[in-house]
C-alpha cells in the first residue's frame, strides 16, 4: 500500500511506501510533509521527497569511489605520490636562502649583520642620524648613490640620558621625531633576547624620497642602560631589507 503525503508550504504531493517514516522526509522547497490520504493503489504524478534523492546520491558516490579505491589502489597511489612530489617541489622554488652573517663583538654588545655590509667610518654625521653618534654602524654597499651617500644602514646607540623606565625614554624619543617633521606609523612590546624592548617604526621624506625606519628601543639595564637601533632604508625597499635588519635585532645581546 502506498501513502500520499503533501507539503504545507507550497501543496505539492508525494508518495512514500507505508513502511516508511513521514517524519525522515521533506518537500524540495524544504516545508514539512503531512498525511494526505492512506492506502492509495495508484500512485499520483509526483517527485520523490528531497531527503530521499540527497541520501541516494551520497550512497552512490560513496560506493563508487570505494570500488575505485579497491580496483585501481596502484593508480590512486601514484596519483597520490605525483602529487605531493610536485607540491614539494614549489614549496622548495620559494624558500628564502640563509643570509650569510658577520659577528660584531665590542663596546659592551654584540650582534650579527649581513657578511656583505660595511661598517660606518664617520659616525659624527649628525644629517643622518641626529644628536649623539652611534656606538657603531653598517650600511649596504650596494644602496650608495652619487657623493657617496648611503640610503640603507643601521645604527646602534646607547642612550646617555638617564631614564628611569623605558616608557621615558619612549615619550622623549616620540617628541624627538615629532619635532623633526618624521611620522610614526606603528608601535608594539617585544622581546629581544630576554630583554624588554619596544618596537617603533615611522616614515619621512628626504630629497623627495620616502624612506621607513624600524627603531628599537631596548632596556638593557632597567633604569640605567638604554639602547636603540635605527634601521633605515627606502620605503619601496623596506619589505625586502627588513629581514636583514632583523638578523641584527633579533641577535642583539648586552654583554656590560
Amino acid at each position: 500500500m502506498l501513502l500520499v503525503v503533501k507539503c504545507i508550504e507550497c501543496g505539492k504531493e508525494y508518495v512514500l511506501e507505508q513502511e516508511e517514516d513521514l517524519s525522515e522526509f521533506q518537500c524540495k522547497c524544504g516545508g514539512d510533509l503531512e498525511l494526505k490520504k492512506y492506502g492509495v493503489q495508484e500512485p499520483p504524478k509526483s517527485k520523490i521527497p528531497l531527503k530521499k534523492i540527497s541520501i541516494s546520491v551520497i550512497s552512490l558516490v560513496i560506493i563508487l569511489f570505494a570500488l575505485f579505491a579497491v580496483f585501481n589502489t596502484g593508480a590512486l597511489s601514484g596519483f597520490i605520490h605525483a602529487y605531493s612530489t610536485e607540491n614539494h617541489t614549489n614549496i622548495s622554488n620559494n624558500t628564502t636562502p640563509p643570509i650569510a652573517t658577520k659577528t660584531y663583538a665590542a663596546n659592551g654588545i654584540t650582534f650579527n649583520y649581513p657578511a656583505e655590509w660595511q661598517p660606518i667610518t664617520d659616525l659624527d654625521a649628525p644629517s643622518r642620524w641626529g644628536y649623539q653618534e652611534p656606538v657603531c654602524a653598517f650600511y649596504d654597499p650596494a644602496s650608495t648613490f652619487e657623493g657617496g651617500n648611503i640610503q640603507t644602514y643601521f645604527y646602534i646607540k646607547e642612550n646617555p640620558r638617564s631614564y628611569e623606565s623605558l616608557d621615558d625614554m619612549l615619550n622623549y624619543y616620540r617628541n624627538d621625531i615629532t619635532e623633526i617633521g618624521q611620522t610614526e606609523v606603528t608601535e608594539r612590546n617585544i622581546t629581544v633576547n630576554g630583554m624588554k624592548a619596544v618596537e617603533l617604526i615611522k616614515t619621512w621624506y628626504n630629497d623627495n624620497e620616502q624612506y621607513q625606519a624600524i627603531t628599537v628601543h631596548i632596556e638593557a639595564v632597567p633604569g640605567a642602560v638604554y639602547y636603540r637601533i635605527g634601521c633605515v632604508v627606502p620605503q619601496n625597499k623596506y619589505n625586502t631589507t627588513l629581514p636583514k635588519f632583523e638578523v641584527v635585532i633579533n641577535s642583539f645581546k648586552y654583554t656590560g
